[in-house]
């Protein structure tokens, strides 16, 4: 269900007056429940395959907290403790590059626990690297334990961010205060959930990805058996496998409706790339090979 609605959504701002010019720079939707999978981007640029989400503390070293995987607004969503005295300095962050691109929108679903109350507070905040963190209009966030008060759609980076070349954009989620949703001060094992991250961007140089990414499907996901089916509206030709770091390390030819036989990769998560017949190249989308 919850591909479907990336799917959708990406069907959209296809449809919607922006023909090619809209790509799914990254989306965190948490799809498997396995934290060490649901980290990367299920839907992504090449540039941002091995880019994971973070539970971090600006004010300790080590930094990050453990990220679970639990019920989340559909299936699964990221889920951390030890929100205690984290007003401004605790919170949820993740890391995109976009060269190419600019008018870039944020969305998000964040939930706070009520038996374990997790925090209240929160805002959206944006930085270029090595610059300064700004606040993002309409990032002003109060959780609940629901799924649509701690909402934000589409919100919009500010236009310092368009065309940021190699430069890395981070997004981060951060506490305002020390409450909690029952009004009372966080305590360590109170619960934070983020869930259905999509962040999109605008072709603004002509080196995007240009590309319309509901033409391209595959199954099964998660793959066990070594074949991996694919189906395009669009004709692919080829399909290009990266690792978790980003490098390709497998290119397939696709020959009528034979299956890929990806029985000489390891086990881990992958992102699979298609290649249309006019040379353009897909959104990459994560793969759990078993």
């Amino acid at each position: 269900m919850k591909k479907l609605l990336i799917c959708t959504f990406i069907f959209w701002a296809f449809t919607n007056g922006f023909s090619q010019n809209i790509d799914t720079i990254a989306a965190w939707t948490f799809p498997t429940g396995i934290d060490t999978l649901d980290i990367y981007p299920d839907v992504c640029i090449p540039d941002n395959v091995n880019r994971y989400i973070a539970a971090e503390d600006t004010a300790s070293d080590p930094n990050s907290r453990v990220i679970t995987c639990t019920e989340g607004a559909s299936t699964f969503a990221g889920t951390a403790t030890g929100w205690d005295e984290g007003g401004n300095s605790k919170l949820w962050s993740v890391k995109f590059k976009a060269p190419g691109y600019g008018n870039f929108k944020v969305s998000s679903k964040q939930f706070s626990d009520i038996e374990f109350p997790g925090p209240q507070d929160w805002k959206v905040q944006a930085r270029l690297s090595g610059g300064d963190w700004v606040d993002v209009d309409g990032g002003t966030l109060i959780c609940s334990n629901d799924w649509t008060t701690g909402v934000v759609s589409e919100i919009e980076l500010p236009a310092q961010f368009n065309n940021p070349g190699s430069t890395s954009i981070y997004v981060r989620w951060i506490m305002t205060s020390n409450l909690s949703i029952n009004g009372s001060d966080v305590l360590a094992e109170g619960i934070s959930k983020i869930d259905d991250i999509v962040i999109t961007g605008e072709v603004t140089s002509g080196t995007g990805s240009n590309i319309i990414d509901n033409q391209f499907r595959f199954f099964p996901n998660p793959v066990e058996s070594g074949e991996l089916n694919i189906d395009s509206d669009s004709g692919i030709t080829s399909i290009n496998i990266y690792n978790a770091e980003g490098r390709i390390i497998r290119k397939y030819r696709i020959t009528g409706d034979a299956p890929v036989e990806l029985n000489d990769i390891c086990s881990g998560v992958y992102f699979v790339e298609p290649v249309y017949s006019n040379n353009e190249k897909g959104l990459p989308k994560k793969l759990v090979v078993r």
